[in-house]
């Protein structure tokens, strides 16, 4: 039963919250505890094959992919100095391996602005090992990016997020996890800056899901996954290299905040996650609501910006027959207030998606 749990809550990769993951490890971790199953929705299709009964022993072999972020494969958010939009297209995609408690995993991403013709596509590759058990989880993935080198933007990028997880069956502490995080650009530069050393991205994150009730002992199971991350950036305009998705490439690192003709000088990056979960089951239905907040500071050479995020999740699953489940998940974002040097801002946008699925776990 917890693996088929554990199957039904791979969602929402995309979320504005779901931070540093280079490598979706919903997708290795699924692949190594899951069962043969196919997972189909608005936000990813994908499958799990166990090829232990094919074979006339227990051989934990299965073969995992996955088609990403569908909602998201179009994107025209992004406004041009002119007032026009910019039209995206941002395929992503991911496929693997397992064998007993070990997975390995190969993630791309592309983009391509095909709002303008003939323009380059970015393209970004990752490649992860990862480990589960009942105590343990392992996700070590390396990613590396290649953007256009007719800019001075990103030409290439290489990053790594290890993560090691502790699971708890019992307690207050259901997990804990710690994550560090190197990522590294090398950038074309127009003009003579001075030290060409590439900019670079030190940093990690602590998570801890804090239960305050379980479904041993109540009806309503309630956690805290609560979340604390600290990213420096050396010579790097913004701390949050990561070349695990291909539209990171077109950024550029290099030049200072302030003064684009300028070598960058340090940066920060930090924040805080605060929500709170709350489940309940009623036999073959379960649900779920996750308000939360989020705290974030970005601290340049000659500035500082600071947002209070908002939002909430939520899902509804049921399970018709022993082998079909259905579900809707729905999220909304927005950012309340904001504080860019002395100036603070109040801001009301807000933005939402909703996951319609099914899994057929055969």
């Amino acid at each position: 039963m917890k693996k088929i749990i554990f199957l039904l809550l791979l969602v929402l990769n995309s979320f504005a919250f779901a931070i540093d993951d280079m490598v979706d490890k919903d997708n290795m971790h699924n692949l190594i505890e899951g069962i043969t199953s196919t997972r189909f929705g608005s936000d990813r299709v994908s499958t799990i094959y166990d090829f232990a009964p094919l074979m006339n022993h227990n051989t934990p072999f299965k073969l995992g992919a996955s088609i990403l972020d569908l909602s998201h494969i179009i994107d025209n958010s992004y406004i041009n100095s002119d007032g026009t939009r910019k039209l995206s297209f941002i395929p992503k995609g991911f496929i693997g391996l397992s064998y007993g408690i070990f997975g390995f995993g190969y993630q791309f991403n592309l983009y391509n602005d095909i709002s303008e013709k003939n323009r380059p596509v970015a393209h970004s590759h990752s490649i992860s090992f990862g480990l589960a058990t009942a105590k343990y989880r392992l996700s070590f993935p390396f990613s590396f990016s290649f953007g256009d080198n007719n800019s001075y933007g990103g030409k290439m990028s290489l990053s790594t997020t290890p993560k090691f997880s502790f699971m708890f069956r019992g307690g207050l502490l259901d997990e804990f996890t710690i994550s560090l995080h190197y990522g590294m650009q090398f950038s074309n530069t127009p003009n003579e800056v001075g030290n060409k050393t590439p900019p670079m991205v030190i940093g990690g994150s602590l998570y801890g899901n804090i239960m305050l009730t379980r479904f041993d002992n109540f009806p309503v199971q309630i956690g805290l996954p609560v979340k604390l991350a600290f990213y420096y950036g050396i010579g790097a305009r913004w701390a949050t290299i990561d070349a695990g998705y291909a539209e990171d490439a077109l950024n550029n690192y290099y030049y200072n905040d302030a003064n684009q003709t300028e070598r960058a000088t340090d940066s920060m990056r930090f924040y805080v996650l605060l929500p709170a979960k709350f489940e309940v089951k009623l036999g073959a239905i379960y649900t779920y609501i996750m308000p939360r907040l989020m705290f974030e500071g970005q601290i340049y050479k000659t500035d500082g910006e600071y947002n209070l995020h908002y939002g909430v999740e939520g899902e509804m699953q049921i399970t018709l027959i022993e082998n079909l489940t259905f579900g809707t998940t729905i999220y909304a974002e927005g950012q309340g207030i904001m504080r860019k040097s002395t100036d603070f801002d109040i801001n009301n946008a807000f933005g939402g998606g909703i996951d319609v699925w099914g899994i057929w776990r055969y």
